[in-house]
């Protein structure tokens, strides 16, 4: 099961670099619906059920905001945040099981509004806290993908936003 569960990560973490690098929101989350999908078979094969019940509401969350693209109803955003936090409670294991829901309410709260620096920026936070929750549930190559998810948003920002910036600003 274990080594089942790193191949799932593995692919779940190619997917979610090209993720990184569209920017089209609407793009980016077609990437992220499928890359959740293989993450949360990651954290069920490692019996890490956080994580898994985070990743698919990660889904469900993405479905939804693609389809109402930059005019999400707030209204949405509440009901996902609140099924998360349910869910989250409901297989509450630690301290360290709560990590996920943070990092995906953040996110989620991120991906609403329609700023894609601040959803970048955003993602470095939440990879921060799945970098501890994969270390405690040995995700390894949810680790290792969390790692290199982060430098891809590094690498996006530098793209889109920083490079974006210094171009406005000598002209």
């Amino acid at each position: 099961m274990f080594y089942i569960a790193q191949l799932f990560g593995i692919i779940a973490l190619i997917v979610l670099m090209m993720s990184f690098q569209k920017n089209q929101k609407d793009t980016l989350l077609k990437y992220q619906i499928f890359s959740s999908l293989l993450f949360a078979l990651q954290y069920l094969f490692l019996n890490a059920i956080s994580g898994c019940l985070m990743n698919l509401m990660t889904m469900v969350r993405n479905l939804i905001y693609k389809k109402f693209n930059d005019k999400i109803p707030i209204l949405y955003l509440v009901l996902i945040i609140l099924c998360m936090v349910i869910l989250s409670l409901a297989s509450y294991n630690g301290i360290i099981s709560l990590l996920p829901t943070l990092a995906v309410v953040l996110y989620s709260i991120a991906l609403w509004q329609s700023n894609l620096t601040i959803t970048r920026i955003t993602e470095i936070i939440s990879c921060l806290l799945f970098i501890i929750y994969n270390i405690k549930v040995l995700a390894i190559s949810g680790l290792i993908s969390t790692f290199i998810e982060m430098f891809s948003a590094m690498i996006a920002i530098y793209k889109f936003d920083i490079k974006k910036f210094k171009k406005e600003k000598s002209l």
